[in-house]
């Protein structure tokens, strides 16, 4: 890996890469040129490097149980001698000796269980960086979806004021009005149109964020279409209170914080059997002096000093760490349902008294136009009736995407999908 080839392969990202493409037909994502809410996720999943960091985590701790697994090496010593004071038989002494390490199976067992945990572990956390990336890319395509929809009505606020504008102008030239009103409605139309200018700004650099959600640079989006089919019915959850209690036992944050805790209590338990370790026994052979001899050796350590009780107290401590982390990340799922849930309730009382308001102001837009037709009321009347209507629109659409973000906020917390595409 060198850091000028990396940096050329990233910013050379494309969504029509061949290999891409082969792993989105793989995964039965078939775009055709249209990348929705699946689509992209799986894009993330192929190119980010999150995933890949909790798959090699994944690997390491594999590895561990392997190493838990394994039987100490036998050590073979060979101790030669040579008696000078004594030719006859033979002045040397020499013989080899190995000696076997025969471990507390109770500790083995228990270090094999714990590594076995931990693994487990480490499993669940790449289902939970996948779902991370499924998040990151939702809800920068919700942004994206949300500020497109808001860009156009900014720009038609934008138009009806620019047109308010120009007739407040032609009666100002013909007498009809103050200059003071022409003032006033120059600094509106000046405003919508800063306005409008913003919500497009702001629409390129949503972009930016959504191929950085998918790894990918800026470049590989433009000219793409993006389908955002995923947000127009979403689907909230029937059973709150069931995908509560589901949520706090099965979530990937809870189940690893349990395995760790099971990982904990393995090694405590391997520290207690280890106040009593194991024995070394060597067999073996000495040529000693021109006789043949054999030997059987018999190492133990004697538990006097201590008892392995710093071991035992920093595994009980670490295992009361582990439980406090347990319970903090069920806590800390409960505590993102609920704000979810109040932030959902809120925005859907919001929305729909915005809905009643929209209703009122559209009736009065129809009037406005119907009386314009009619000849009842000039042309800048109706412009004004349309652009409230349009306002209205705008503050509608912002309290429909408070409820969208909440939704997307408890799908996070009970980690159950709300949006999804049709192919899904």
């Amino acid at each position: 890996m060198h850091p000028a080839a990396s940096a050329t392969a990233l910013l050379g990202r494309r969504l029509d890469e061949p290999a891409l493409g082969q792993f989105l037909a793989a995964m039965g994502a078939h775009p055709r040129g249209h990348w929705g809410l699946r689509a992209l996720t799986l894009v993330a999943v192929y190119e980010r490097p999150d995933l890949r960091i909790s798959a090699a985590a994944y690997d390491a701790a594999k590895a561990a149980v392997t190493t838990a697994r394994q039987i100490p090496n036998p050590t073979l010593s060979l101790v030669p001698s040579f008696n000078a004071t004594q030719a006859f038989p033979s002045p040397i002494k020499i013989g080899p000796v190995i000696s076997f390490l025969v471990s507390n199976l109770g500790a083995r067992e228990a270090g094999i269980a714990a590594a076995r945990d931990r693994q487990q572990a480490a499993r669940i956390l790449i289902a939970a960086a996948a779902w991370r990336e499924r998040s990151n890319v939702r809800n920068a395509l919700l942004t994206l979806w949300l500020d497109e929809r808001i860009a156009r009505i900014k720009a038609r606020v934008a138009g009806y004021a620019a047109t308010a504008s120009r007739l407040v102008a032609q009666r100002v030239t013909s007498g009809m009005l103050a200059e003071t009103v022409l003032a006033s409605t120059t600094e509106a139309a000046n405003k919508a149109s800063f306005g409008a200018a913003e919500a497009r700004a702001q629409i390129g650099m949503d972009r930016a964020r959504l191929a950085a959600a998918i790894g990918m640079p800026a470049a590989a989006l433009r000219g793409e279409y993006l389908s955002f089919t995923a947000f127009e019915h979403p689907l909230p959850p029937a059973n709150l209170v069931a995908l509560t209690r589901t949520a706090l036992v099965t979530s990937p944050s809870v189940v690893a914080a349990y395995e760790n805790y099971r990982a904990a209590d393995g090694s405590l338990r391997k520290a207690i059997d280890q106040q009593f370790p194991g024995f070394r026994i060597g067999p073996g052979y000495h040529y000693d002096q021109g006789a043949n001899k054999f030997i059987l050796s018999l190492s133990l350590p004697l538990p006097i000093l201590n008892q392995n009780q710093g071991p035992i107290a920093e595994a009980r401590a670490r295992r009361l760490f582990a439980a406090a982390l347990f319970n903090r990340a069920q806590a800390h799922i409960l505590r993102q349902i609920d704000a979810a849930e109040a932030a959902l309730q809120g925005s859907e009382r919001v929305a729909g008294q915005g809905l009643h308001l929209l209703v009122i102001a559209h009736q009065r837009e129809q009037q406005a136009i119907q009386a314009y037709r009619a000849g009842a009321i000039g042309r800048l009347r109706m412009v004004e009736a349309e652009r409230q209507a349009t306002l209205v629109r705008e503050q509608v659409l912002t309290a429909d995407a408070q409820r969208l973000r909440a939704l997307a906020a408890l799908a996070d917390a009970l980690h159950h999908p709300v949006f999804r595409e049709s192919n899904e």
